[in-house]
């Protein structure tokens, strides 16, 4: 069998023959991308060669030879330098001579604007003060008989809770109408009423009770003169 092998001659062919046209129609789409290869990258092979003990002593080496690490690329490990601040060399070639007067601060003055201020006489007003409004002052009536002061009269008046006389003065009719008012009033409110009248010397009219309310109305503003009423008869 191995004799009839080797003496088995293969059909000679001529070499201007051509190939079948099956090989040439199966090379030549492989051909064009054939063509697009190249030279393969740096970072390929080092990406392939990053196990290598030998090609990392030999990168080390080198970037620590050539200039401090700063920058690491994660992939690679290659090494940039630092970018350089055009701020600090100017500060740094800048001459002796700046900045100029004009950009430098003024210094603080020794003496505050406030001691000096104080220390003027102030100005003379040409015109008097404003002065606070006061009550009228009401004369001190004598010392009534017990009698006629609370608890003994036929009424009382309650304070507020603010230990005050509810007397109140309001306006009404846009205000061209002035009022008073006298509140929390318990007991005989006529009798009340009707000493009002005397003491303030108004008229009949002038002087009258809601009796919705209890309230005594007195026409225009009496407030001192009640207040100084009622705390004579020890309310």
């Amino acid at each position: 069998m191995q004799q009839q092998v080797a003496t088995e001659k293969l059909p000679s062919r001529d070499i201007d023959t051509p190939y079948p046209t099956t090989t040439m129609s199966f090379l030549q789409p492989v051909m064009p991308s054939l063509r697009l290869l190249a030279v393969p990258r740096s970072v390929v092979v080092r990406q392939c060669l990053r196990f290598s003990t030998s090609t990392i002593r030999s990168g080390m080496c080198l970037a620590h030879f050539s200039y401090p690490r700063h920058v690491t690329n994660s992939y690679t490990d290659v090494y940039t330098p630092p970018s350089v601040d055009p701020n600090l060399v100017a500060s740094r070639t800048a001459s002796p001579s700046y900045p100029p007067t004009s950009l430098k601060s003024i210094p603080r003055p020794l003496t505050s604007h406030a001691s000096h201020r104080t220390s003027q006489p102030t100005k003379i007003r040409n015109y008097p003060d404003r002065q606070l409004q006061k009550d009228i002052p009401v004369s001190e009536a004598p010392a009534l008989p017990e009698s006629e002061i609370a608890p003994n009269l036929p009424y009382f008046v309650t304070r507020t809770p603010s230990n005050e006389l509810p007397i109140y003065t309001l306006r009404k009719r846009g205000g061209n109408m002035k009022l008073t008012r006298v509140k929390k009033i318990d007991g005989n409110i006529d009798v009340l009423r009707d000493a009002l009248q005397i003491e303030l010397g108004v008229p009949d009219a002038e002087c009258v009770i809601n009796r919705l309310t209890n309230h005594v109305m007195i026409k225009g503003w009496h407030k001192p003169r009640i207040e100084a009423f009622l705390k004579a008869r020890n309310f």
